[in-house]
């Protein structure tokens, strides 16, 4: 009998004599044996039986044993009667006693094999089987289940997650065994990859066609699992990207940079995206892209247009810059840079030069005549890959002799001095070259004519007036 159960077993007395017997105590002895009925002091006429009534309640497992004494007027007047039974009890454990599932992915779940054991001597039944814990779950058992004494069952424990986040639960089995209920313990965190993009989207503005602009995307992994790519989509003409595989991996919390590109082809708009289908949430990442293709434009500006050096001396030289612009959209490459010209140079832009839109170089043109005259059809030109190649500016400049006195100071304290130029050795006016007075002892006179014939006289000036004239100098001025 199970341990907590009863059951009951009737004895018939029975009068085999002649005359009546009297019965005077119904005892029992044994642990868990109790009479119920027909246990109080009755008379029995001869060949009639009375019935006793014995109820077993086992209060612990194993066999007992005891005696029911029936005491009479009978020739047997102490009638003993052995009592056995058996108190039974199944007993159920669990292997392991709880689970934990550890991190599981949403969306995929985990199993684990969970053996029910009876440990007990009766058969093990199941009335209820609950189950707590978001996501927790079990199969294979059932309240149809039973466990043969020592047998034992299997099931499985299942956590399928729907939230990134722990979760704590149990399975709690209620039984006719001890202990009951049993309860075992579930724990498991769901993990899930978080994905977003900064910036969501990308406008590239315009490109020049033959040109590619790139702009840098910061992925980040929120998530609390690591961020895996199974498929990268680009649409759009001209768009592509660089950095991001499907081997590439974001840890949780991590973050990576990759770059959209746009290289157009056509001068047209376009739109388009990069889409990112990943373990995470969303499944499905798209980061909106446009840009518009134009048709380069390649003009070389130069400022000024032409130079005039005016008269430089012959053995000298005189410098001026010419400021070179790309004036379109497109990178513009300078291959060579030639000055033409008598005595003319240019420096400071190299070949190969690269100009952006909009960048600018600055040329120097340089003129160093050797010889008199003025040079006529002189230019620089810059030859480049431009629509306006070669590039001319004009260049002009007339080239001089001069004049160098110079002369011994004179012993006056405080003077300055006066030149003058005349073309005959009497033909002296009143009228310096000099517009201010000299305050050194030489002077350059640089408006000559080739083939003039000039003489030279200088007189020292104070605040008491002119000196007389110096010796007279003569020079004749060549001729180109």
């Amino acid at each position: 009998m199970a341990e907590g159960g009863t059951t009951t077993q009737s004895v018939s007395l029975t009068n085999t004599g002649t005359a009546t017997v009297n019965v005077s105590q119904v005892a029992v002895t044994g642990s868990g044996f109790t009479v119920i009925s027909g246990g109080g002091a009755n008379s029995v006429p001869v060949g009639q039986s009375a019935t006793v009534q014995i109820q077993f309640a086992p209060t612990s497992t194993g066999s007992d044993s005891g005696t029911l004494t029936v005491s009479s007027n009978a020739s047997n007047s102490s009638l003993g009667i052995s009592l056995s039974g058996t108190g039974t009890q199944a007993q159920v454990s669990a292997s392991p006693s709880s689970v934990s599932f550890g991190n599981v992915p949403m969306g995929t779940n985990s199993s684990t094999l969970v053996t029910l054991k009876n440990n007990g001597n009766s058969t093990l039944t199941f009335s209820q089987i609950t189950v707590t814990g978001a996501g927790m779950s079990q199969s294979g058992l059932s309240t149809s289940t039973t466990i043969a004494a020592g047998g034992s069952v299997s099931f499985n424990a299942t956590f399928a997650p729907s939230s990134d986040s722990g979760v704590s639960g149990s399975i709690a089995v209620t039984t006719n065994g001890t202990p009951s209920p049993l309860v075992i313990g579930l724990t498991g965190t769901g993990t899930q990859a978080q994905i977003s993009a900064s910036p969501a989207s990308i406008s590239f503005g315009t490109v020049t066609v033959g040109n590619s602009n790139s702009q840098p995307i910061t992925l980040t992994n929120n998530g609390n699992a690591t961020l895996t790519f199974s498929q990268i989509s680009m649409s759009g003409a001209g768009f592509s990207q660089t950095g991001l595989s499907t081997s590439t991996t974001i840890a949780a919390g991590g973050k990576l940079n990759f770059d959209a590109v746009f290289t157009p082809s056509s001068s047209a708009s376009v739109n388009g995206s990069i889409t990112l289908d990943t373990n995470g949430a969303p499944s499905s990442l798209t980061i909106s892209l446009s840009g518009t293709g134009s048709i380069p434009v390649l003009t070389l500006g130069t400022n000024p247009s032409s130079l005039s050096f005016g008269n430089v001396n012959d053995g000298s030289n005189s410098s001026q810059t010419v400021t070179l612009t790309n004036e379109g959209n497109a990178n513009i490459t300078i291959s060579t840079v030639t000055a033409s010209g008598a005595g003319f140079s240019a420096s400071g832009v190299s070949n190969n030069t690269v100009l952006t839109p909009n960048q600018t170089a600055t040329l120097t043109v340089t003129f160093a005549p050797t010889n008199p005259g003025t040079v006529t059809g002189a230019s620089v030109t810059i030859t480049s890959n431009a629509i306006n190649s070669p590039t001319t500016v004009a260049l002009s400049g007339t080239g001089t002799h001069s004049v160098l006195l110079q002369w011994t100071a004179s012993a006056t304290p405080d003077v300055s001095y006066n030149v003058f130029r005349a073309t005959s050795a009497n033909g002296f006016g009143t009228t310096p070259l000099n517009a201010l007075p000299i305050t050194t002892t030489s002077y350059t006179d640089t408006n000559v004519t080739s083939g003039q014939q000039y003489f030279y006289t200088v007189q020292a000036v104070n605040s008491a007036g002119s000196s007389g004239d110096s010796n007279t100098a003569n020079v004749t001025i060549p001729t180109p």
